[in-house]
C-alpha cells in the first residue's frame, strides 16, 4: 500500500530540469503556465477589440468629414466616385440645382461632367431633367445631361456636321437593349468627334475605339453622387 508521502517523492526518471521536483510542484507549475497563457489570450483579445473599435470610430469620423461638404460641393469627390481609372478626373464644377430654364455657367468640360443643372419634369429642351435614358436624335443641353451623370449615367455623344451614320450605328451598338444609365445623342461644338462622359470623367476620341469606350464605361458607370442603377 502506497504511503501518504508518495506525492512528495522526488522524481528520478524525469528530464534533468524536473528531477528533484515533486508531482504537486509539477502540477502547480503547469497550472501557473496555463493561467499565464489565458492572461496573454485575454490581453490579445482586448487589444484586438480596442483596435477594431478605433478603426470603426475613425471610419465614422472620416465619413462625417466627407459628408460635411454637402450638396453643391465643389471639392467632394469621395463616396461612390471612382477617382482613378483609365482617364484623369475632371475638375469638380459642383452639383448645384438651378431654376429650370436658367442657363448653367462655369462648365470646365464640354459636354459637361459636373456643374449646375436642372431638376424638373419639363424643361425648355422638351425633356425632363434627368432625361429618360435612351437614344436621342437631337442635342440635349448640359443642364439636363449633368443630372443624368449625377445619377450614375454614361453620356455617348457625337459631333458630325456632315453626318456619320456608320459611327452612330457603332455607338448605338454599345448601348444595352435596356438603355438604363445610357444617353446617346448628338452634341455640337465638341473638341473631338466622339465624347463619352460620366460624372467627373470624359473620354474624347476622333475615331471609334470600342475597347477604350468599354473600359471607360466599366470604370465609371454607376459611380456618381446619386447613382441610381
Amino acid at each position: 500500500m502506497a504511503s501518504n508521502n508518495d506525492s512528495k517523492r522526488k522524481a528520478t526518471t524525469r528530464p534533468d530540469k524536473r528531477r528533484g521536483i515533486t508531482k504537486s510542484e509539477i502540477r502547480n507549475e503547469r497550472r501557473q503556465r496555463s493561467q499565464s497563457r489565458r492572461r496573454r489570450r485575454r490581453t490579445f483579445y482586448a487589444a484586438g477589440g480596442s483596435i477594431l473599435a478605433l478603426v470603426f470610430i475613425l471610419s465614422l469620423t472620416v465619413g462625417g468629414i466627407g459628408g460635411a461638404f454637402g450638396h453643391n460641393a465643389t471639392t467632394n469627390v469621395g463616396g461612390n466616385i471612382n477617382t482613378g481609372g483609365p482617364v484623369p478626373i475632371d475638375q469638380n464644377d459642383g452639383d448645384l440645382h438651378i431654376p429650370t430654364g436658367q442657363a448653367g455657367t462655369g462648365y470646365s468640360v464640354k459636354p459637361a461632367t459636373s456643374g449646375p443643372h436642372w431638376g424638373a419634369s419639363t424643361t425648355p429642351a422638351g425633356v425632363p431633367a434627368p432625361a429618360a435614358w435612351g437614344k436621342y436624335d437631337f442635342p440635349l443641353p448640359d443642364e439636363v445631361l449633368v443630372h443624368n451623370l449625377e445619377h450614375g449615367g454614361i453620356g455617348i455623344h457625337y459631333d458630325c456636321p456632315d453626318g456619320c451614320d456608320e459611327l452612330v450605328g457603332q455607338l448605338d451598338d454599345l448601348v444595352p437593349r435596356n438603355p438604363s444609365q445610357f444617353i446617346l445623342s448628338p452634341y455640337s461644338g465638341m473638341e473631338s468627334k466622339i465624347a463619352i462622359t460620366a460624372w467627373l470623367h470624359h473620354l474624347f476620341l476622333d475615331e471609334f475605339d470600342e475597347q477604350r469606350i468599354l473600359d471607360f464605361i466599366d470604370a465609371y458607370q454607376d459611380r456618381a453622387p446619386e447613382s441610381v442603377p
